[in-house]
């Protein structure tokens, strides 16, 4: 797969090329994010330098809930869903603007023993700035 813009159209033609793979393969790329989100990030969103950063410095605990939410958005073949502000690619560290990450994503995962995970609804992650 092509590494991806970090921008809504990067992540529909991220959920493209994904969502054509066997399951078998898409599996394998649902195991790969659950088990390693940052580096799976990395390696198939366009990143810059200061993005990578600020991923990295997230918090261990919500870092895993990206990454269950997206291993689960993958294996269901979910929509994935970025929402950036207007300004995201003028503003700057430099403006004293803080950013914030949400994920507001609608998943509703349900699962029986010996089965796999069933979900619907859709991954959403949104970047915000506070003044």
């Amino acid at each position: 797969m092509e590494k991806v813009e970090f921008s809504p159209l990067g992540f529909k033609h991220l959920e493209s090329q994904l969502y054509v793979l066997d399951d078998n393969s898409l599996i394998v790329e649902a195991h790969a994010v659950l088990s390693d989100y940052i580096n799976w990030v990395n390696n198939h969103v366009i990143l810059t330098t200061q993005q990578l950063s600020y991923l990295q410095d997230l918090d261990p605990i919500f870092i895993a809930s990206l990454a269950s939410n997206a291993s689960i958005a993958f294996m269901n073949r979910l929509p994935l869903n970025l929402v950036l502000p207007d300004d995201y690619s003028t503003v700057t560290a430099s403006e004293g603007r803080g950013k914030w990450f949400l994920d507001s994503s609608t998943i509703a995962a349900s699962n029986t023993p010996g089965a796999p995970v069933t979900a619907t609804g859709e991954l959403i992650y949104e970047f915000r700035y506070t003044h």
